[in-house]
């Protein structure tokens, strides 16, 4: 995991959803839980507002973003800490050990060991707990933020949970509008770290945004235990004389999906109909002046145009990526190669600087740093590696006192990452010039960093060849590239059968992975896309071996070879079934038939990336025994979702 020292460093991140409306009839249950963690969190506020006077009193360091010792003896705060983890999906049933050490802790009527009480200090703490949150874009109109709830812990800990909630509120802080929410638990782990969480909320005077935040850990073998809060606000009013580094390019434009919140840049293929997850993707304008996405040759990267994507949703009918002809960019260097990791990017630097001080030279460095485990990155696989260099793409400056940049930013080779693998921007801009001596010498030269982070960015790979036959509920087979939302494909050999929901597509030149079974069958798929197999379940196709028994229409079958052959076509993948016909199935049951091989759909192979980064095993091997029955209750609950 990323190390403490670098995690506490200021960031700019993601994310937070839409208001709550006033309804007349009686609240639903849901809406009853939103009313109660609003209230906990008015409450929290004021304790937080105490207890920072109250180290001020003392001398003592306080200020926003401060973790504030939680004491469960007291019951207002007992019940801040068991609502905000049933709203999380946590509750004595599927989380015994923590319920279990959080009723032991309250028993003992005592604050949480290595941090002291209400009027006590944090200093020399087992784990740091923050908010980090900063503003994105200039908007006069829009407040636009993205935040996350952050926690790491020395030496680690055998479990750790963390939270952020976000509220818009009045300056007296006794109006609380829930906005947003994530939370997230780890096992065996250091440091943790939300989703972020996006919003974008109406600039009023008079209101703001308070973000606030749980942390729970335990560590069996020291004994130590951490349960703090931690809040951070920022205005809403409108802006005056807003700066600094300011980013249009890239952000997160298809925000209206709670459950997928990263900034998606589709590079080699992305979602063309159905459910729409890729901000940015891969472009070829034709000779005609039409423009094609996710196809071969591809000519550079566009925005999704998200108003025209939506229309095509009216009136029953499939969204489909639409490319914002505005918001396109191509490479310095020619042709483009969609293989490599490039980011679009749109703002302008305006450096604060004394109006007698003269702006000469502005450099930047940006940085791309893992956010998740895995990967094929030299530089390393775990959270916190820098994995990729760049440099804004500066252009000439047409405004005295600002510094546009628009362009691509080229991070070199980006197949070192996994399919959906977040990383983090980390953008340094240096301004350089010279200001007067007030003693009437020689200019005094100056250099000036300023900061900025967006988060998480990440794209997708993984496909079947064009060509590739899958069967269809009535056991007809017919080419992957027919295959529109809305039909239903074959799942398993039981007899269920699920709905597309969104058609993936793009372009590959890569070689595929070639499967032939001891009956003749072959399939041609990507490196990473999932096959099922009889001894290991679920297995990306280039981990699969010769004599290895895979799950077909005929029954389990031995591979009679696995060949890399090249390949520079169209390739397909789609994701399969409904809110309705999932809720009764397990993840695995994500999958089609592909020339008759079973393979999992863009869902599984997700899932399947992200439980490689977190081996259940390795795990298991390091967390303290009390935590083991709760791990695997919280994997459980993982693969239902």
């Amino acid at each position: 995991m990323r190390s403490p020292s670098k995690m506490m460093l200021a960031m700019m991140l993601a994310a937070l959803g839409a208001g709550c409306s006033q309804q007349r009839q009686a609240p639903s249950p849901a809406q009853v839980e939103k009313q109660q963690l609003a209230e906990d969190s008015r409450t929290m506020a004021q304790y937080y507002a105490q207890w920072q006077q109250s180290l001020h009193a003392q001398s003592k360091k306080g200020g926003a973003n401060e973790q504030m010792p939680i004491e469960l003896s007291d019951e207002v705060q007992y019940r801040f800490v068991k609502n905000r983890l049933k709203a999380a999906g946590l509750n004595p049933h599927n989380a015994p050990r923590l319920f279990a050490r959080l009723e032991e802790i309250r028993g003992r009527g005592k604050q949480a060991a290595g941090v002291s009480g209400l009027g006590g200090t944090t200093q020399g703490a087992w784990c740091g707990h923050m908010i980090p949150l900063g503003g994105v874009g200039r908007d006069v109109e829009q407040a636009r933020f993205q935040g996350t709830g952050l926690t790491s812990c020395f030496n680690g800990s055998d479990y750790a949970f963390v939270d952020l909630n976000a509220f818009v509120t009045n300056g007296a802080r006794q109006v609380f509008e829930p906005v947003g929410s994530e939370s997230y638990e780890e096992y065996g782990g250091k440091v943790l770290e939300t989703a972020p969480l996006s919003l974008s909320l109406p600039r009023l005077a008079g209101k703001e945004l308070l973000a606030d935040s749980l942390a729970v850990a335990f560590n069996e073998v020291t004994g130590q235990e951490h349960l703090t809060y931690a809040s951070v606000t920022a205005t809403l009013h409108p802006p005056v004389g807003e700066g600094d580094i300011l980013v249009d390019h890239p952000r997160e434009l298809l925000d209206e999906t709670p459950s997928d919140q990263a900034i998606r840049i589709c590079l080699e293929r992305g979602s063309a109909e159905g459910f729409l997850d890729c901000d940015y993707g891969a472009v070829r304008v034709l000779p005609d002046g039409g423009w094609k996405p996710f196809a071969g040759a591809a000519t550079g990267i566009a925005a999704v145009d998200v108003e025209a994507s939506k229309a095509f949703a009216l009136d029953g009918g499939t969204p489909t990526w639409i490319p914002d002809r505005s918001a396109y960019w191509e490479p310095e260097v020619k042709p483009f190669d969609p293989t490599r990791f490039q980011v679009p990017t749109r703002g302008k630097f305006v450096p604060h600087v004394l109006e007698a001080c003269q702006v000469t030279k502005v450099t930047s460095k940006v940085a791309a740093i893992l956010l998740d485990t895995g990967g094929l990155c030299e530089a390393g696989g775990t959270p916190g590696t820098t994995v990729a260099q760049g440099e804004l793409p500066f252009k000439p400056s047409i405004t005295p006192g600002e510094f546009p940049f628009d362009g691509i930013m080229d991070f070199g080779t980006g197949n070192c990452l996994n399919n959906a693998q977040n990383v983090r921007l980390e953008i340094w801009v240096y301004a350089e010039g010279t200001c007067p001596d007030p003693f009437g010498g020689e200019p005094e030269p100056f250099r000036c960093p300023s900061k900025a982070e967006v988060q998480p960015v990440d794209y997708k790979r993984g496909c079947l060849a064009e060509g590739t036959q899958v069967t269809r509920a009535d056991g007809k087979a017919v080419p992957v590239e027919q295959v529109k939302v809305g039909d239903k494909l074959l799942a398993n050999g039981k007899g269920l059968a699920l709905t597309v929901t969104t058609v993936h597509r793009g372009g590959e030149r890569k070689p595929l992975v070639m499967l032939r079974d001891d009956l003749g069958g072959e399939v041609q798929v990507t490196d990473t896309h999932p096959l099922v197999t009889v001894a290991r379940g679920v297995v990306p196709a280039g981990e699969l071996k010769v004599g290895e028994a895979v799950l077909t229409r005929a029954g389990a079958r031995k591979l009679v070879a696995v060949e890399r052959v090249p390949y520079e076509g169209r390739v397909y993948n789609f994701s399969l079934g409904t809110p309705e016909e999932l809720a009764h199935v397990g993840l695995e049951s994500r999958s089609l038939y592909a020339n008759g091989f079973l393979v999992g759909d863009s869902q599984l192979q997700a899932e399947l990336e992200r439980q490689k980064r977190l081996d259940a095993r390795e795990v298991l091997a390091r967390l303290h025994g009390a935590w083991h029955e709760d791990f695997r209750l919280s994997r459980a609950r993982l693969t239902r979702k």
